[in-house]
């Protein structure tokens, strides 16, 4: 079910992406806050890095996609230094969470699978054909209270969560779209749909998102990797 809804949100993006990343970030407040409740800056604010939610797939000439585990990987390696690059460039005091129990019950793991879910509905109802009217006045979404037991684990104010699927074409795929593109029809290529969310750990609510939407870029190469990464927390809050 998760991959067919996936599949068809990005048939349904594809009609909008023109070749260049598309960013899209909403606030639900303008300033970090410590655990005092006054604005404080990310430097001094605790931020939790959860571990990445990258999965890469190859897209074959009917359409379909395969994950790629040696692809998935590289691709970890590039965006979690990628990261580390900007966060230090803004000060910021970001500690990456320690994987300590792969029990999928275990909180950290239910709040992973509960930011994908998130994420997809605030692409759904943000830009996509599902948009709710109460929705479009204000940005208000959370992960719930069990934020608050990540929080008593680790001591952070807030946590970092980001998503990414990538698909690439395969030989197959380009040359479907060659025979297509010649008779005049659209073939859908490689996509690259990511968002990343700052969760505040006391009330379980996001408090900032950005959604990134591309049909170019190219997470298997480390640069490339690092220019999505940006587009990716591209307006991520900071001081005032």
């Amino acid at each position: 079910m998760k991959k067919h809804f996936y599949a068809i949100l990005i048939a349904f993006i594809f009609l909008f992406l023109q070749g260049c990343a598309q960013t899209s970030n909403y606030a639900a407040k303008a300033v970090l806050t410590n655990e005092t409740g006054t604005n404080t800056s990310t430097e001094q604010s605790k931020i939790l890095l959860m571990p990445l939610d990258v999965e890469l797939a190859e897209l074959t000439a009917l359409g379909a996609l395969e994950t790629k585990a040696d692809w998935t990987e590289n691709a970890k390696v590039h965006m979690n230094s990628a990261v580390s690059k900007i966060m230090q460039s803004n000060n910021a005091n970001v500690v990456p969470f320690e994987i300590e129990n792969t029990d999928p019950s275990a909180v950290s793991n239910q709040l992973a699978k509960l930011h994908e879910a998130v994420g997809y509905s605030v692409l759904a109802h943000h830009l996509g054909p599902l948009k709710l009217p109460a929705k479009q006045k204000q940005f208000d979404w959370t992960l719930g209270p069990d934020a608050q037991k990540l929080r008593e684990e680790t001591g952070a104010n807030y946590a970092l969560f980001l998503f990414m699927r990538d698909s690439y074409s395969s030989a197959g795929r380009v040359a479907m779209q060659f025979l297509a593109a010649a008779v005049g029809v659209g073939v859908q290529g490689g996509t690259q749909i990511g968002f990343a969310s700052l969760v505040d750990l006391e009330s379980g609510d996001v408090v900032w998102f950005n959604r990134l939407l591309s049909s170019s870029g190219d997470l298997r190469k480390e640069k490339s990797a690092q220019k999505s990464v940006q587009n990716l927390l591209d307006g991520f809050p900071s001081a005032e």
